[in-house]
């Protein structure tokens, strides 16, 4: 009999790094086990923070990727001073007219400060992050989603693709799935790592926010299902949308315990004769920030509670984004140079070594209110990693989580007294048994619930209601 046919559609994969590029990955990964066959159509990078060329290894050769070029995503490479010509990249397929290219992004060094370059360019970079808000809807991805939608549309048609699966953010990715099960019988799959309208990063009013509502609605009306990632998005969603409630199913992020080294030997010299060493894996911006941590490492530095040579705060990934200084510059001024090390954005499987080495790791959630509905996806990462988590998160779904699996010790994200203590508390104390992860967080079980999810849709064969390109909502 033929395999089943899977088309997994995303804007980020290999050799682009980063916590979200592991959702689709380890599906493109595990479905064969489960009787699909896959095919991933993705964007051709240039432009992004987090490059990882060493995730492309993971790639399994059944796997076709395509590679469709994302222009925008090529201005923004070239007005940032990153850009570097494209040569062919593993995995790519030529062939499929011009809107496929199979080219990769620049490999290597980490992206020129935009201070540094000439004025016109830094122009030319204002004026476009003005111009994006009012362009580019839903996100500056939208003009790669148009033509992966036509690519996948002619995919499914000549190859009889079975099942249609699309992940975002980037949220203009649901627009590659609206646009290829135009005329299609294929069931679509949208998976919403994070909401779309009520995302806590959706700041668009008027006219900008109603498209995208619109946009939204149109998404939910015409997929097959929709998956999420965590209970608090399902709720949010059939509250929104009560006709789909009960195509609304949650596949929550998780752990690939093949991605992890083998543990280290315990450290020789004791923490009290070398530094405690917190961890921290993932990216930081204004909303996301360390400054209550760095000033509660300040406190306790001040107060004489903690040496320097006591502590180190490890950072694996982007402390600051490219132009901009805001940790750099607080960690001078608080004198914490001899105590916080930038690693910059690490390999892949150099961090998840260091997620072993630490003796606590650090989970830096959102300040917003609705942050509690969120779940990091590094936490399944640090659960299995076994060292106890300084949690710094909203109360919520994420701290419920923690709390549960006796993880470690969950503080406000802003109280750098509550931080300061907690921070005592776990360099004082003994580390907990090492607990095993549950089964269901594992990405290979995850990929049998949406391969199950697949095969539900493919037997019920059920086309949703009569679509067109009308905007009355």
């Amino acid at each position: 009999m033929r395999r089943r046919h899977a088309l997994i559609v995303c804007h980020d994969f290999p050799p682009v790094g980063g916590i979200g590029v592991q959702r689709p990955l380890k599906f493109a990964k595990y479905l064969g086990d489960f009787g699909w066959q896959v095919t991933v159509l993705t964007a051709d990078h240039v432009y992004s923070a987090t490059l990882d060329p060493s995730l492309v290894e993971e790639i399994p050769a059944s796997v076709r990727v395509i590679r469709v070029a994302d222009p925008i995503s090529m201005l923004l490479a070239r007005m940032s001073g990153r850009w570097q010509e494209p040569s062919g990249a593993q995995g790519g397929k030529r062939g499929m007219g011009p809107e496929a290219a199979a080219t990769s992004g620049p490999k290597g060094a980490p992206p020129a400060d935009a201070l540094r370059q000439p004025t016109w360019k830094r122009v030319a970079w204002r004026l476009w992050k003005g111009a994006q808000r009012h362009a580019l809807i839903p996100d500056e991805s939208v003009v790669w989603a148009i033509r992966a939608g036509w690519v996948a549309r002619r995919l499914m048609r000549r190859e009889a693709i079975d099942c249609l699966y699309t992940t975002s953010g980037p949220h203009s990715t649901q627009l590659a799935g609206l646009i290829a099960t135009i005329a299609t019988g294929a069931p679509w799959i949208a998976d919403f790592r994070d909401p779309w309208t009520d995302n806590l990063h959706f700041h668009h009013s008027g006219w900008r926010a109603a498209i995208e509502r619109q946009l939204e609605r149109m998404v939910f009306r015409r997929a097959s299902a929709i998956v999420t990632v965590t209970d608090g998005f399902w709720k949010l969603f059939a509250a929104k949308y009560p006709s789909r409630a009960l195509d609304i199913h949650v596949i929550r992020n998780g752990v690939d315990e093949a991605d992890f080294p083998p543990a280290p030997e315990p450290e020789a010299e004791p923490v009290g004769r070398r530094p405690f060493t917190f961890f921290y894996a993932g990216i930081l911006y204004p909303g996301r920030s360390a400054d209550a941590l760095f000033h509660a490492v300040h406190r306790l530095l001040e107060n004489g509670r903690v040496a320097p040579s006591q502590i180190r705060l490890q950072f694996a990934g982007v402390l600051d984004y490219p132009g901009h200084d805001h940790h750099a510059r607080l960690i001078r001024e608080l004198g914490l140079e001899d105590v916080v090390e930038p690693l910059g954005y690490l390999p892949r499987r150099e961090a998840l070594s260091r997620m072993l080495a630490a003796d606590a790791n650090l989970l830096i959630g959102d300040q917003a209110a609705q942050a509690k509905d969120y779940v990091p996806g590094k936490l399944y990462e640090y659960l299995f990693a076994g060292r106890p988590i300084l949690a710094m998160l909203r109360e919520g779904e994420a701290a419920d989580f923690v709390r549960r699996e006796q993880a470690g010790v969950v503080v406000p994200p802003d109280d750098p007294a509550a931080i300061a203590e907690a921070m005592l508390r776990l360099m004082t104390q003994p580390a907990p048994a090492r607990r095993a992860l549950p089964a269901a967080y594992s990405r290979r079980a995850q990929a049998q619930a949406l391969a199950q999810l697949m095969e539900d849709l493919m037997a019920a064969r059920t086309v949703p209601e009569a679509w067109t390109m009308s905007w009355d909502g």
